[in-house]
């Protein structure tokens, strides 16, 4: 089987400019460059820069795929619409990791097996699906962050002593791109539906959603306004939603579990 890999790099806050597309041009003269896309593939050869580097500099989403094994994931957020903090909990190190770079967050996810895959992604369908969950993490769901713990579980880079973080309420309900995460990162499905028996239903807070912006004082809604106002852009109501949720963590009431215990059941024939 031949070496195939692919790189994509999404920009989704800002376009990119033309000196900064030149720039990306005088990496790869063979990638398909757009104001807001870098994506190429290689058959031999290798990119010849630094992809963290390049998503810390450029862009919100990287995505690669070598069918020796390997899968990425990598998100850039604003550390001021994100807590970090409460994300950190959930990246203890490889594969699952947290990085803070100037104003910027950025979660690198990666899974690798050694076997090679024969069936190879068709470029820009695989990016598609995976570019939501940045959204979701912006509006302050916590679920994307356990999954990334659970890859560092599975992987054996967490002490089996150690307490699981804050359960997220709704794992036995994932939207549709935290199940593309779930199958790119081959997140193993028994770990998965134990850890969601401890998770509770998803909470529809729509309603203390509402009730939080209207309790908001006058000068705080005006504040809101304006920021509106001065960027026509902004999605106001998916970033007043990660506030509110931020403030309001989703996660379940219950006694923590060790990574032990989680493997422990997640293994139990007699739970099948």
């Amino acid at each position: 089987m031949s070496e195939y890999q692919c790189y994509e790099f999404v920009a989704l806050d800002r376009r990119l400019t033309a000196a900064e597309m030149a720039e990306l041009r005088s990496i790869s003269t063979r990638a398909e460059i757009t104001p807001t896309r870098f994506w190429n593939e290689y058959q031999w050869g290798d990119l010849k820069a630094d992809p963290a580097k390049l998503l810390a500099r450029y862009f919100d989403v990287h995505v690669y795929f070598a069918n020796w094994g390997t899968r990425r994931l990598m998100f850039r957020l604003p550390i001021a619409a994100v807590d970090v903090d409460a994300l950190r909990a959930y990246f203890p190190g490889e594969p699952a990791m947290l990085k803070t770079v100037g104003e910027f967050a950025v979660l690198d996810l990666c899974s690798e097996v050694d076997e090679p895959e024969e069936e190879w992604w068709e470029a820009g369908h695989l990016t598609a699906s995976l570019t939501p969950l940045r959204a979701e993490l912006l509006r302050g769901d916590l679920r994307a962050g356990y999954l990334a713990w659970l890859l560092a579980v599975q992987d054996d880079e967490v002490d089996p002593d150690v307490g699981e973080p804050p359960v997220p309420r709704g794992l036995g309900e994932l939207s549709a791109p935290l199940m593309a995460v779930v199958d790119f990162l081959r997140i193993d499905q028994d770990l998965l539906e134990v850890a969601a028996q401890s998770s509770g239903e998803h909470v529809d807070d729509v309603g203390r959603f509402r009730e939080w912006v209207q309790q908001l004082p006058a000068g705080e809604q005006q504040r809101w306004l304006l920021r509106a106002a001065d960027n026509p852009d902004l999605a106001l109501g998916s970033v007043l939603l990660g506030e509110f949720r931020r403030a309001h963590p989703a996660v379940a009431d219950r006694r923590r579990r060790t990574v032990a215990q989680l493997l422990a059941r997640a293994g139990d024939p007699a739970r099948r």
